[in-house]
């Protein structure tokens, strides 16, 4: 099965981000636990960035890359926890960008091999 770099971008990429984008914002209801609601965006935003990155690299694991995305987030949250920008910096943040982080390279593991991935 061959896929375009375009329809991998929208389904890894931009669906998981508008999947965040809705939970955080739109919910206003209350339907859905505070821990869902605070950290599941936080994890979809981070599997989006690595998918990206990867993406870029035809797929190709560049672990320079991933590292630095893993300090960005990192940095983000310490930034929020010190104060030097808006937000709360917290541990559980911080679990859900390991854990989305390693959702999308396993992901990508599994991808390359059952689809064979060749970017038209």
């Amino acid at each position: 099965m061959k896929i375009t770099r375009q329809i991998d971008l929208v389904v890894n990429v931009i669906l998981p981000l508008l999947l965040g984008y809705f939970i955080y914002y739109l919910d206003d209801a209350g339907r859905i636990s505070a821990l869902i609601k605070n950290h599941l965006p936080d994890g979809l935003w981070a599997y989006s960035f690595i998918t990206a990155i990867l993406i870029i690299w035809n797929r190709q694991v560049n672990r320079l890359w991933i590292v630095i995305a893993c300090l960005l987030s990192a940095g983000f949250e310490l930034l929020q926890y010190f104060h030097w920008i808006a937000g709360t910096g917290d541990i559980i943040d911080m679990i859900s960008y390991l854990g989305f982080t390693g959702l999308a390279l396993l992901i990508n593991h599994y991808s390359r091999k059952i689809y064979s991935i060749k970017f038209i």
